[in-house]
């Protein structure tokens, strides 16, 4: 008698799907409103198939994470590095467009969260361009002699604090936000 191979219902699509309903729970909801019930639900399917795919809700956290990370990083690699307000720019468009994942991603809600080497990458790419822009303009003589990775990391805390002030409905009345974002650049600018 010939036996029937049962049907793979865990499979590489499903993990997909799951991953962009957390994604969208996060996104709609906030950090805490994800749980390993709700994304099953919205993706109707198991628990056991999201603890079968990803182990735990911490590791489908951290594959949100690395989603949000994919998501920022094609944002930041599609704006002109020659132009490092354009960076600046897409960095605060992202955050507003998406400030819940934004939040899980740079924020304090997360915590416990052991990154992995997937994480690791992915958080690094999504920094990529602005490295890049940084050294380049370093080395044509735009900006002041300075440690490049000091000039990112002046650039990076400058325009994150104006995404988190937009988001947090902080950011000065009257006061436009683009021309923050250019003298954050023109600051370190010869």
């Amino acid at each position: 008698m010939a036996t029937v191979a049962r049907p793979r219902v865990h499979t590489a699509d499903l993990r997909e799907r799951l991953v962009e309903e957390a994604t969208t729970i996060v996104e709609r909801e906030g950090w805490a409103a994800l749980s390993v019930r709700s994304v099953a639900g919205a993706a109707d399917t198991s628990t056991t198939a999201v603890y079968s795919l990803f182990g735990s809700k911490d590791d489908l956290a951290r594959r949100v994470l690395i989603a949000g990370f994919e998501s920022f990083a094609a944002a930041q690699e599609s704006a002109d590095t020659d132009d490092i307000g354009a960076l600046g720019i897409a960095y605060v468009g992202w955050a507003l467009e998406h400030p819940r994942l934004f939040e899980m991603m740079f924020g304090t809600s997360v915590a416990g969260i052991e990154p992995s080497d997937e994480l690791t990458v992915a958080s690094r790419r999504s920094m990529a361009p602005l490295h890049t822009a940084v050294r380049d303009a370093v080395d044509r003589g735009v900006f002041v002699d300075a440690d490049a990775e000091t000039i990112v990391a002046s650039l990076w805390a400058q325009v994150h604090g104006l995404a988190v002030l937009l988001l947090a409905g902080r950011f000065p009345d009257g006061a436009d936000p683009v021309a923050a974002g250019q003298a954050i650049v023109n600051g370190w600018k010869r």
